[in-house]
């Protein structure tokens, strides 16, 4: 039995580890080729503060600005994001699929199932970590680059540690909770403000970030300076730690029977303008208003956390500009252009650097693609569609149903962003004109469209959950690397079929909306992806199992 729960753990959790490292070995093999022909000598004239904050020594071979970039960076944001929803999914999500008391209903303990699907956690992400190592040797070899003193292992030990935390964290609040959106919600949370707080704090006092659980996976340059003993015995006691008082809390707790409530939407209709909208009907509530109910945990989680983004980030600029200082004047234009470009001498640059270059666009994404997936597929996947079916709703109208849950929950997460950052700046005495701003936000509402989109495309078209997460999943990582390096590498224009492209050419924050051209590429692609699903959805036999 405890060989089969192994497996079922193993088997939930490949397929999202597999996309993750596909994408960053493919972005990896496109920053090696970039960067191997960047002279990297401008590193050595860098003050000594900017060089630690980009990680690269001096007279570093390309391959380890590549490694920077792909592994410890961004390619170590989707590695974490990938083991969190594993962990949640552990306990929570079996719990919210209703397998769990099925499950129980064996020869095992809960002690024993909890052991067991946090075993396959560890072998995932120990497999996860292996894969990434492989391909971080192979490729610069296959290319013909040089890795220099790049010390791969070592920063693959800290990934997959920093991994196995945030895991950790997500399985123990899943088993503790019941819920698997307040699971994956908080443990991001943690993962994005600790990225965050890792590469800010360093600026305002040394040592201010050695409690992050993020700078403990990074802060100490593994890929420069080998592992880090201290901040590997904090990764992994803390996971153990967590995982322990999971156990416990899950040992006597009661299974939830039901899941989701309707008090946002309750709340909702007390507002006259929208009462209408969300009226209840005759047979319960309206589609559109069960479907956003749905949806409120995580659009809840992702709202607050890009609300006080907005809202902090510019009141931190002021008291961080004088420490920036010489930094901002010296930072290397192609080192901005991998987070999205910006300039950390202005306000503009520096909030776009830290919030609308790569975790606003996550945020969007990450609500798009969930509501667009769970809208179809994890209606299937649930064997609710065909009851739902059942009633007079023809297949169009609950595919429109499903479009307009993504719209409105993108563009309630664009609004925050914007509400958050216009008070923020106003407070904080920024020069920022609000017509930047909006057009800012309008430009990340229609990216997060567009990844909906396409993840309902995925989802009308195939009825998987697995197909309509990770396959745009795995788009957004390589459209976002592929354009940031080909900003980097001063070929910009040819990132031209990239949504990210559209999104993040000025950037709109510093220079405004550059005229019709992006609102137009957004708008079309959006237009397609959704039409082209209906026909799709339309004509395709019900899933009757994932």
């Amino acid at each position: 039995m405890i060989a089969a729960l192994v497996g079922r753990g193993l088997a939930a959790g490949w397929r999202g580890l597999a996309i993750a490292a596909a994408a960053v070995a493919a972005m990896l093999a496109l920053g090696l080729g970039v960067y191997s022909r960047i002279d990297l000598g401008i590193y050595a004239t860098l003050p000594e503060a900017v060089r630690a904050l980009i990680g690269i020594p001096p007279h570093a071979a390309p391959a380890m600005l590549a490694y920077s970039e792909m592994l410890a960076s961004v390619g170590a944001l989707a590695f974490v994001g990938v083991a969190i929803a594993i962990g949640a999914q552990a306990v929570a999500g079996e719990e919210q699929d209703r397998t769990l008391a099925l499950l129980l209903a064996a020869p095992v303990s809960r002690l024993r199932y909890l052991g067991a699907r946090a075993l396959a956690l560890v072998l995932l992400l120990c497999a996860g970590g292996a894969l990434l190592w492989a391909v971080a040797e192979l490729a610069p070899r296959l290319m013909g680059v040089a890795i220099g003193e790049a010390r791969v292992s070592a920063l693959i030990v800290h990934l997959t540690a920093t991994a196995l935390f945030h895991a950790a964290l997500a399985l123990a609040l899943g088993a503790a909770t019941g819920r698997k959106s307040l699971a994956a919600g908080v443990t991001t949370a943690v993962m994005v403000l600790g990225w965050l707080a890792s590469s800010l704090l360093p600026l305002w006092r040394t040592g201010a970030a050695d409690w992050v659980p993020w700078y403990w996976g990074n802060g100490s340059t593994p890929l420069v300076n080998g592992i880090d003993g201290a901040h590997l015995a904090l990764l992994l006691g803390g996971a153990l730690l967590l995982l322990v008082l999971g156990a416990l809390a899950f040992r006597t707790r009661e299974l939830r029977l039901a899941h989701g409530s309707g008090g946002v939407i309750a709340r909702i209709r007390a507002v006259p303008m929208l009462a209408r909208v969300f009226a209840p009907t005759g047979r319960g509530s309206s589609p559109f208003a069960l479907r956003l109910a749905s949806q409120q945990v995580l659009l809840g989680y992702v709202t607050v956390i890009v609300l006080l983004l907005g809202l902090v980030l510019p009141l931190v600029y002021r008291p961080l500009s004088s420490a920036i200082g010489g930094l901002a004047a010296s930072f290397p234009a192609a080192i901005a252009a991998l987070f999205g470009g910006g300039d950390l001498t202005t306000p503009a640059g520096f909030l776009h650097l830290e919030t609308f270059g790569m975790m606003a666009p996550a945020a969007v994404i990450v609500v798009g693609v969930a509501a667009a997936s769970a809208g179809i597929a994890g209606e299937e996947r649930q064997r609710r569609m065909s009851l739902l079916l059942a009633h007079p709703l023809s297949r169009v109208r609950v595919y429109g149903t499903v479009a307009a849950v993504v719209g409105v929950s993108v563009a309630i997460v664009g609004l925050a962003l914007f509400g958050g950052s216009w008070i923020g700046i106003a407070i904080a005495g920024l020069d920022i004109p609000v017509p930047h701003l909006a057009a800012a936000c309008a430009l990340l509402v229609l990216l997060g469209w567009w990844f909906g989109a396409l993840a309902l495309l995925c989802s009308a078209a195939s009825g998987r959950t697995s197909t309509a997460v990770w396959l745009p999943t795995g788009i957004a990582l390589a459209s976002y690397f592929g354009t940031t390096l080909l900003m980097a590498s001063g070929s910009a224009g040819t990132a031209w079929w990239s949504p990210f492209h559209a999104y993040l050419d000025g950037p709109p924050l510093a220079t405004g909306a550059s005229g019709w051209g992006p609102f137009a590429w957004l708008g079309i692609g959006i237009a397609v992806l959704a039409a082209a699903g209906v026909p799709l959805f339309a004509r395709r036999d019900l899933r009757i199992s994932e």
